[in-house]
């Protein structure tokens, strides 16, 4: 009765003001934990905002919609060609798309995988279009609230229409900090088999790592972009503050240590590229930090073939300062959980060479984890003393000895890394896609910051927004060597509601070009 009631409740706030129904929808990306079935089909509270969502704003400018389509098919568009432009990622949304698809059929056409595209590559991608068709205005449309379909996508605000994904991640963010801040203090409830990390809303706690990661840096760009000239300017500056706090002690209490080297080496390019704006105000440092970032992310991407195969398997570092070796142990993925990660690749690895098919379509959508199974083993031998005579012991040693370094391992819904992920799941050339969406994302915000310092009138709420979305991606690429930040209903969506704000950023400078 209250899902009902919550639909009737949102038919009810689109119908009205559509703008306010899509950050209501972006505030309550954790609403997919909420799960019913309709006739049998699963479904979400989020999934049915975003279908919603759509399905209204297509009632309400059909006429507008097939008009257009009828210009482009009478090529009447070409005479407003320099007042048009392509939507951001528009080629790669469609490749995605038919990729995705393919894997479908790779799968077998199952209900599973069926449910795994609509959750995580249709339903995200009809959000961003929602966001450029309602966030996004025309000039002459810009003091008006109409939701109509935008034909032109013209340059307004990228402040107005920016801060209206911002503030509701930025509430989103509070809801969900505030959760595990009060699960430490006693007052909500937290898994027991967790203790003492806290989750937040989610079923572990590397979720609320996965979720607040990436707004942690979104947070940081945009404390630093808002310049206040009003008191409640002012207010809502300390709200970001506070917000950014609450995040960083949220994912500190969940001990997610994959988000927290994100956010570490994020925060670190972000001060780079300020210092070196400061300091010495040339494009060619940018060009330069581009340069390292495609690099960095690059190695990032291939870490898990770095780590089974340039890392001496049975190697510990041995230093008189501890803090260097939990660091060295860290990076090198001898602790236990770096293990088990690098178990699932190996694993991963046999099972997509085993075949030509596998290698190069992967085993479809939802296909890993029987795809997975016959190459699985139950469980590894950790060597919980770094001891240098491990590997002899555990073959001559008695049955008590193995028994105590004995570590289960379960068999997990993906293999724990962003390329592999997507690799078993798509195969290389959707794999392969998704490096090109996150270059072109940082190529773009790079380009960006590059024309802010040529340009005298440097725009600081662009500039500085822009790093943050910059170290949002890096948060998710960094994580992404040892967990799966895309391959969650809500982790989906985030992802391309990132991309949008990149893509009014984009849009910002074409038409800026186009005008002069």
């Amino acid at each position: 009765m209250l899902i009902i009631l919550s639909f009737i409740f949102y038919i009810l706030l689109c119908l009205w003001r559509l703008d306010w129904a899509l950050m209501v929808l972006i505030f309550g990306l954790p609403s997919y934990l909420i799960r019913f079935h309709i006739f049998g089909i699963p479904s979400t509270l989020l999934e049915g905002m975003i279908l919603i969502s759509f399905a209204i704003f297509v009632l309400k400018n059909y006429q507008n919609i097939i008009e257009r389509v009828k210009n482009r098919l009478n090529h009447k568009s070409k005479i407003l060609n320099h007042k048009l432009h392509r939507y951001p990622f528009d080629i790669e949304i469609i490749l995605l798309l038919v990729i995705s698809w393919l894997a479908i059929i790779v799968a077998g056409v199952t209900s599973d995988a069926l449910g795994i595209w609509k959750a995580y590559f249709f339903e995200p991608v009809l959000v961003y279009v929602l966001i450029f068709n309602i966030f996004w205005r025309r000039k002459e449309d810009n003091s008006k609230n109409s939701d109509g379909l935008n034909d032109k996508l013209q340059v307004t605000s990228y402040e107005l229409q920016a801060g209206k994904i911002l503030r509701p991640l930025t509430a989103s963010a509070f809801f969900i900090s505030a959760w595990a801040i009060l699960q430490k203090m006693g007052i909500i409830f937290s898994p027991e088999n967790f203790l003492p990390r806290v989750t937040g809303p989610f079923s572990y706690p590397n979720a609320l790592g996965l979720y607040l990661g990436p707004l942690v840096l979104v947070l940081m760009g945009w404390l630093f972009a808002k310049i206040p000239n009003s008191k409640s300017q002012i207010y809502q500056k300390i709200f970001i503050g506070i917000v950014l706090a609450m995040s960083v002690t949220a994912i500190i209490l969940a001990r997610s240590e994959g988000a927290l080297a994100g956010i570490g080496a994020a925060a670190l390019v972000m001060a780079g590229f300020i210092v070196c704006n400061k300091i010495f105000k040339k494009p060619i440092f940018l060009k330069m930090g581009m340069i390292k970032i495609f690099i960095i992310m690059a190695l990032a991407m291939c870490y898990p073939l770095i780590a089974l195969n340039i890392y001496p398997r049975y190697y510990y570092p041995n230093f008189s300062n501890k803090y260097v070796n939990y660091a060295l142990n860290k990076i090198m993925l001898k602790d236990l959980s770096g293990e088990i990660r690098k178990q699932q690749w190996r694993e991963t690895w046999q099972m997509l060479a085993s075949s030509p098919k596998r290698f190069i379509f992967g085993d479809g959508l939802s296909g890993y984890r029987a795809a997975i199974a016959p190459y699985h083993q139950d469980g590894i031998f950790y060597n919980f003393e770094h001891d240098p005579d491990f590997r002899r012991k555990i073959v001559w040693f008695d049955e008590k000895y193995k028994a105590e370094h004995w570590q289960p391992v379960e068999v997990y819904m993906y293999p724990h890394s962003l390329f592999l992920n997507f690799w078993s799941e798509l195969g290389p050339a959707g794999a392969l896609l998704f490096v090109w969406i996150i270059l072109k994302f940082i190529y773009i915000i790079i380009a960006n910051c590059k024309l802010q310092i040529a340009n005298s009138e440097s725009k600081n709420f662009n500039k500085y927004l822009s790093l943050g979305l910059l170290g949002a991606m890096i948060v998710i690429v960094i994580h992404g060597i040892v967990d799966a930040p895309y391959f969650k209903n809500d982790l989906a969506v985030m992802f391309w509601i990132l991309l949008a704000p990149v893509g009014f950023l984009d849009l910002e400078n074409k038409s800026e070009k186009l005008e002069k």
